[in-house]
């Protein structure tokens, strides 16, 4: 397996098979996070790390045919997942972008999406800042990216507990499940809001940019 510092080939080689490992587990999470989202008809959001997907239902039930959807990953076989189930719903307003989210920009998001002037108004990052290097500076460009007034929604593991069952976790997802993650959210945002799931392994926080 990868290192939490390159998890990318890790989970190219585990894409074929991370819808079918999960089996929904996540729905209920992913369902809440958007809802604390807060997308409109109409509104461009930015999945970060969005891996095979699996929030994009979730977010075009609420903006619609008329809003636009970008994901953004580093791994290309989470990717391909992802194009199957755009092809598979027939879904036109939505984007894919392989970057790393620790040089992402406005304009390498308005080419992906074909929309000169594009504006971001919401940011979600389901299961990712646990994963990915440089978490800190990842948060810190997509906050820079979302608009004012925009709101940014997270989901993710957390426990500083040290045992078999963190370790295994870890192990399974290349991740590190004890970072702080939420913080610079909760630091920077106003109408912040926090939700405990799995008996509080799981955290949904969100909040809106000044």
């Amino acid at each position: 397996m990868m290192t939490k510092e390159d998890p990318t080939r890790w989970y190219d080689r585990i894409a074929r098979w991370y819808d079918l490992f999960i089996l929904g587990s996540y729905s209920r999470a992913r369902t809440a996070t958007v809802r604390q989202l807060r997308p409109e008809p109409g509104q461009t959001v930015l999945d970060v790390a969005c891996g095979t997907g699996e929030n994009f239902r979730f977010i075009l039930e609420q903006i619609g045919p008329t809003g636009t959807l970008i994901g953004t990953d580093y791994s290309e076989g989470m990717l391909a997942q992802a194009r199957r189930k755009i092809e598979k719903n027939g879904w036109q307003n939505v984007h894919l972008l392989r970057a790393d989210a620790r040089t992402l920009s406005r304009e390498m998001l308005a080419e992906a999406a074909a929309v000169p002037e594009l504006r971001v108004e919401r940011v979600i990052c389901t299961l990712g800042l646990t994963v990915v290097p440089e978490w800190e500076k990842v948060f810190a460009r997509t906050w820079e990216i979302l608009a004012e007034n925009g709101r940014y929604a997270i989901m993710d593991w957390y426990t500083p507990r040290r045992n078999i069952f963190t370790r295994f976790v870890n192990h399974l997802a290349a991740s590190d499940i004890s970072r702080r993650w939420w913080e610079p959210l909760q630091q920077q945002a106003v109408e912040f809001e926090r939700e405990e799931m799995m008996r509080g392994l799981w955290l949904i926080v969100s909040g809106t940019k000044r």
